[in-house]
């Protein structure tokens, strides 16, 4: 990252912070850990706040809870997601997963590295801010699971409900720009498996078989009418099939299939009119091959609501971040986006006020070339290491100490 780069932002991260919070990002890529397996991960963040006078417990398996308490003031509290996905790495960097199969393509152990960052900077510049920070290392994000987890674990049975949760994703996006929005930011997300059973056979005898291929396929097929056909064209549905499972051999039948849908929207009545259409389909095309079908909520995919950011709350961040990216770098999609995140169950739960942002953490040379740079969840993401981290770490201290500043006082760099 170029000094023009870091002069854009306003300020920049005090050095001995970053390198330490480089260090750990670092380490984190290298060895990263699925959802509920976050052992390591949760003992690096604990060693790595060590040096503060954070408080640290375990909490919800494999998460950790550190609460920096500096006097009187606001409570406010912070997650940063640990768990990485399963995918071959194909990024070439130097500290690439050293766990074949399993990687960090969604930006996780820079939400991790950037929290411990900021929570360390803030301990380091207490003059600056006063109150209670309670930093969620939350494990299991993937799979919907892990804020759940910590809610049922007593996130706050030390602090008491903080006045407003926040949260910072990384995009594949340029460095330096923020996608800040009040109201719907990300999707509700629901998902389905579903089981058809018929009777195998012989592919030489077919009519002495109750065919399940044909009839998963027919479901599969009819399911893409749910968006065009049952669903107002001004309200966002996305809905996907993204795996199919049948048979072992082209000339025997099985007797059974399996795949999965998920879905992903913003208002709660249209997801219930989606879950509606989805069961009508798949019970009509069962009934209509003669075969017998179950659906359950999958058993992988814990549901997850629509996030919400608080008009109020999301203009506060929006200001601080802007001081350090620039007003012209901090903008609205135009649109919600339709990832989702249980982040949303924080606010669910309690109904505390929240905001989540997204900062991009790409090489801009990236996106100036013909060819789309790599997404998350794409084997080649790669986040701009020095960058990215800074970028988090100057987010993340410049919304909490304008959220934790003392009466009268402005916010500081980091």
């Amino acid at each position: 990252m170029t000094t023009t780069e870091q002069q854009t932002w306003g300020r920049t991260v005090d050095g001995t912070v970053l390198d330490e919070a480089l260090t750990l990002y670092r380490d984190l890529h290298q060895h990263p850990e699925l959802s509920g397996e976050e052992h390591r991960t949760q003992a690096a963040v604990a060693a790595a706040l060590a040096a503060t006078a954070a408080e640290v417990r375990t909490c919800g398996g494999t998460g950790l809870v550190a609460v920096l308490r500096n006097g009187a003031g606001p409570v406010v509290a912070m997650r940063a997601d640990l768990d990485a996905l399963p995918l071959l790495e194909d990024t070439g960097l130097p500290y690439a997963s050293a766990h074949p199969g399993v990687m960090h393509a969604c930006g996780h152990d820079v939400h991790t590295a950037s929290l411990v960052g900021a929570m360390t900077s803030l301990d380091r510049n207490r003059g600056t801010w006063s109150g209670t920070l309670i930093g969620v290392f939350q494990p299991a994000e993937e799979n919907g699971a892990g804020a759940l987890a910590m809610l049922d674990d007593g996130l706050f049975d030390d602090t008491g409900l903080p006045e407003v949760f926040l949260g910072q994703h990384v995009a594949a996006a340029p460095l330096g720009r923020v996608l800040c929005r009040p109201g719907w930011f990300l999707a509700a997300h629901r998902s389905w498996r579903v089981t058809v059973r018929g009777v195998g056979g012989s592919g030489a005898r077919p009519h002495l078989a109750r065919d399940v291929v044909v009839a998963a396929a027919t479901m599969v097929v009819r399911l893409q009418t749910v968006v065009a056909r049952e669903i107002d064209p001004f309200r966002m549905v996305v809905l996907t099939i993204g795996d199919f499972h049948a048979g072992t051999k082209a000339s025997v039948m099985p007797s059974e299939a399996v795949f999965s849908i998920s879905s992903h929207t913003y208002e709660p009545e249209v997801a219930e009119r989606v879950r509606e259409a989805v069961l009508r389909i798949v019970q009509g095309e069962a009934a209509a091959s003669g075969v017998e079908v179950h659906v359950e909520q999958d058993p992988e995919i814990t549901g997850i609501p629509a996030t919400w950011n608080d008009p109020a709350e999301n203009a506060r961040a929006a200001a601080a971040l802007a001081g350090v990216f620039g007003a012209e770098a901090v903008r609205p999609p135009e649109d919600p986006l339709p990832a989702s995140d249980d982040f949303s169950q924080y606010a669910e739960r309690h109904g505390i006020p929240s905001v989540i942002w997204n900062f991009g953490v790409q090489d801009p040379a990236l996106h100036a070339a013909a060819v789309p740079a790599p997404r998350n969840h794409d084997a080649r993401f790669a986040p701009h290491a020095t960058g990215a981290v800074e970028a988090g770490i100057a987010a993340a201290v410049a919304v909490l100490t304008a959220r934790l500043a003392p009466a009268g006082a402005e916010a500081v760099g980091a």
